[in-house]
């Protein structure tokens, strides 16, 4: 039996390098060897809490992780495929289980058609191992509705928000972005990358601030006042932030987008959902055409995918990586190569 190195979580934040059986191609999709896999922040849940396990691949002792972020070669191409004009030996981008391996198979998720683009050449593996956050950053801005020339504000400025900031300023960049966070660092790239205004929620209080920025009006049957911005962008999957969102929102328009996962249940002021009549939305998955679209994007130029990468490690040092991960005042993405 062939085997291969992956990454296999044990238990609560152990995570350790075994040789388990290398996937055979399956017949509905395509195997790779993957080069470059970003380590996500749903990955991140269960490798601190379990939580969301039933996204993780069983093993005899233990599992690997959800592992999606993912770039690589093809190595062959099942059967009964429909995996486009993919050929063996092609750079590929997609969305898979199981990444944090030397193979993984990419395999139909909705549907049945696997996700999966070729890489233009000027792509490199560990650009395109950005590409599946992005899509969601895409997802949670198009949910927003932007025309242009909204005042969006954005909670939480790791790498789905900062995501936002790129894919609003590359769309729409007439629209006023405002994004907060704790981490100067992140919120300095957030900058860079067009953000109009930052808020540093340490330092300054993000509802007076939005108040005074974009105005302060009484609302019926509401027992604080309400700012005016025209779309939020929840980011953060903190519960402050989130309702903090709904007090800021304009009233009979406004838009809260909700594209965080919560690692506590939040409690929301659903009033200020009532009161002012806010439409509220959430955000999980893409599709092929989002996959497509966010990949130009990418290697057109309009959006800089390499200054998120902070942090790169080999397959032995996974552990280290989902540690760094987890310190958000220093990394932004941390990139594993197997």
């Amino acid at each position: 039996m062939e085997t291969m190195k992956a990454a296999v979580l044990h238990g609560d934040r152990d995570l350790r390098i075994a040789d388990i059986p290398k996937p055979q191609v399956p017949d509905n999709g395509v195997l790779v060897k993957v080069m470059s896999v970003g380590v996500c922040g749903t990955d991140l849940h269960t490798y601190k809490l379990g939580m969301f396990r039933e996204m993780a691949l069983p093993q005899d002792d233990g599992s690997i992780l959800f592992g999606h972020e993912f770039a690589g070669d093809v190595v062959a191409v099942g059967e009964n495929a429909r995996a486009g004009d993919v050929r063996v030996g092609e750079r590929v981008v997609g969305v898979a289980l199981g990444a944090y391996a030397e193979y993984c198979q990419v395999t139909p998720m909705v549907g049945d058609t696997p996700l999966l683009a070729k890489l233009p050449d000027n792509v490199s593996y560990e650009e395109a191992a950005t590409l599946e956050p992005l899509t969601v950053s895409m997802s949670a801005v198009l949910k927003g509705g932007l025309q242009g020339g909204e005042k969006v504000l954005i909670t939480g400025a790791g790498m789905i928000g900062l995501g936002c900031v790129q894919v609003i300023k590359a769309l729409h960049p007439d629209c006023e972005v405002i994004i907060s966070d704790v981490a100067e660092k992140r919120l300095a790239m957030a900058k860079e990358f067009g953000a109009d205004r930052t808020i540093n929620v340490a330092d300054e209080d993000l509802v007076a601030t939005m108040k005074t920025l974009t105005g302060e009006e009484h609302v019926l049957y509401n027992s604080t006042t309400s700012a005016n911005i025209d779309v939020a962008i929840e980011a953060s999957g903190l519960a402050g932030p989130l309702n903090q969102c709904l007090e800021v929102l304009k009233p009979n328009s406004g838009k809260l987008v909700i594209v965080a996962l919560y690692e506590n249940r939040p409690e929301a002021d659903l009033n200020q959902v009532v009161s002012k009549n806010l439409s509220v939305t959430g955000v999980l998955g893409y599709t092929q055409e989002l996959v497509d679209e966010c990949l130009a994007l990418i290697a057109q130029g309009k959006v800089d995918r390499k200054a998120l990468i902070t942090h790169k490690y080999a397959l032995t040092e996974a552990a280290d990586a989902f540690e760094a991960q987890l310190k958000t005042g220093e990394t932004l993405k941390a990139i594993i190569k197997p």
